[in-house]
């Protein structure tokens, strides 16, 4: 098992709680992608999600985040 500091569990919360309000944010579908080349430019857009670009990242990293609860304090 792990040890970390009140004040280093303190710091990872604020990460957990940023990623937390970035996944909120991210996790909506606002952006527009052009599908290919046409002359109707208007039509040749689909909705894309941001956060489909992130979420391994995101994944990983709240996983680290996640395992601090169990880590004994020091």
């Amino acid at each position: 098992m792990s040890k970390i500091s009140k004040d280093g569990l303190q710091q990872i919360q604020i990460i957990k709680n940023a990623l937390d309000s970035m996944y909120d944010k991210l996790d909506k579908t606002v952006v527009y992608t052009k599908v290919k080349p046409t002359k109707n430019e208007d039509v040749n857009y689909k909705p894309t999600s941001l956060f489909n670009e992130v979420q391994s990242e995101f994944e990983a990293i709240a996983g680290i985040v996640d395992l601090t609860n169990s880590w004994q304090e020091v």
